[in-house]
């Protein structure tokens, strides 16, 4: 048993998760040991529940600030950028619950003076730090259930979206201001207070890096737009190194951030996945028209400059770490776009993976816009096993339909990419049908 879950936290990337809750159980036993140490208990025991979930908001904060920046060993641990968003999203909504247990578990204190905690002024015989605190405190409460609701449930446009997370390192400097003038546990014992010192200045670190630094010393590839194309609702941008010699080197699957310097386009990066195999002279990004944004890119010009930066993602390398086994591909809509990369590699083209079949779904025929270009590689069935779906007229994918054109669906390794709905419940159902969960790999930026 135990050698079946260390398989599931290797090739699920699970190692992430493991990482931050050690550190969650280290900042509870550095607590609790400290006041053991200094036999320093208290008297209104509800107290530690309230102090669990100061203390835990605020490593989960420092946690969410290090999973934005993006950082290589960071993506590794949990196994691509879209996981590491998956987590970032996790911990922030876990965050926003248990912070709660902090001023309710206050407040149940017989002593606890409401009037004296919400009073917005200073009151007669109130020490200046007590006040600070609360005001503080007041602060960083109101900001984090404010940007994290903003940004757990309410539908804002990317920009505006993007903009409400560059306030939250803010928020952390409000909670450590708070800790510090409420003169608690993190100034009162030694090793607690380098312990949360040391977590705030990674965090905010990273903070900066991300939102200052990483435009000029993030992993950075100039560019210019060569040429672009329309087919049907997707815009195609094709790009080409300004230097030749420093193209961006990258795995099949992975994906890039770009930002077009361009005066018809708002100034913000977007990631997409690369649609063009990596021996390609030049990166293609095909970009199903969404939003404002992508919807304009129809007006970039040739030689307009792109700055990019990557690659990330592991998507791709799933296929290459399974390659004794047989992939099944599974694409719905604009999700093709990483398989176009893979399958058009030429390790894959020249037979060094396994057998591959590739689901190309999508409504209408009509909506298959890289049908011709699969077909036209004229790879050999040995290899490829291409299979065009249209749910109009053949239902929805299920691994019934699946395993009448592939065989025993527990032999295969699954590579998901398309809408989340359509990827959740096809990693549901292939599951019930016996497929190991470790088998089944997804690439999801419906967060970002």
């Amino acid at each position: 048993m135990m050698g079946r879950v260390g398989v599931i936290i290797k090739k699920q990337y699970y190692w992430g998760y493991l990482v931050v809750g050690m550190s969650l159980v280290l900042t509870y036993a550095i607590y609790f040991g400290s006041m053991w140490f200094y036999d320093d208990w208290y008297d209104y025991r509800l107290k530690y529940l309230a102090k669990i979930g100061s203390m835990g908001t605020t490593i989960l904060m420092c946690w969410a600030l290090i999973l934005a920046a993006r950082l290589r060993v960071v993506e590794r641990l949990f196994g691509g950028l879209d996981k590491v968003y998956k987590a970032h999203r996790r911990f922030g909504e876990v965050a926003l619950y248990i912070i709660f247990l902090h001023p309710i578990f206050l407040a149940l204190d017989p002593e606890f003076d409401f009037l004296r905690f919400f009073w917005i002024a200073q009151m007669s015989g109130e020490a200046g730090h007590y006040y600070y605190a609360r005001m503080t405190g007041l602060a960083a409460l109101t900001a984090l259930v404010g940007l994290t609701s903003l940004s757990l449930w309410i539908s804002l446009p990317y920009h505006v979206w993007k903009q409400t997370h560059n306030f939250f390192g803010l928020v952390l400097v409000l909670v450590i201001f708070h800790g510090v003038f409420a003169q608690g546990e993190i100034m009162s014992y030694p090793l607690l207070g380098a312990w949360f010192i040391v977590w705030v200045a990674i965090a905010l670190c990273c903070y900066f890096y991300i939102r200052v630094l990483y435009r000029w010393f993030g992993p950075l590839h100039d560019y210019l737009v060569d040429h672009v194309r329309t087919l049907g609702d997707i815009t195609e941008v094709y790009l080409r190194p300004r230097d030749p010699k420093r193209k961006m080197a990258f795995h099949p699957g992975q994906f890039l951030y770009v930002y077009f310097d361009s005066p018809d386009l708002r100034a913000e990066p977007h990631p997409f996945s690369i649609s063009s195999a990596p021996q390609a002279g030049n990166i293609r990004i095909s970009v199903k028209k969404m939003g404002d944004w992508t919807k304009q890119l129809p007006v970039l010009k040739p030689d307009q400059r792109a700055f990019v930066w990557g690659p990330y993602g592991k998507f791709g390398d799933h296929m290459a770490e399974h390659a004794d086994k047989e992939s099944v591909l599974l694409a719905g809509g604009i999700g093709i776009t990483p398989f176009l990369s893979m399958v058009e590699n030429e390790d894959f083209l020249e037979g060094k993976y396994n057998k591959a079949h590739l689901f190309y779904s999508v409504q209408i025929p009509e909506e298959a816009y890289y049908h011709d270009e699969i077909t036209e590689l004229g790879v050999k069935e040995e290899y490829l096993h291409y299979i065009p779906h249209s749910s109009d007229s053949e239902g929805y994918l299920t691994p019934e339909v699946i395993a009448e054109r592939v065989g025993d669906l527990k032999t295969k390794v699954y590579l998901i990419c398309g809408p989340k709905v359509m990827m959740d419940s096809l990693r549901e159902e292939l599951m019930k049908a016996g497929v190991p969960f470790e088998q089944i790999f997804t690439e999801d930026f419906s967060i970002i």
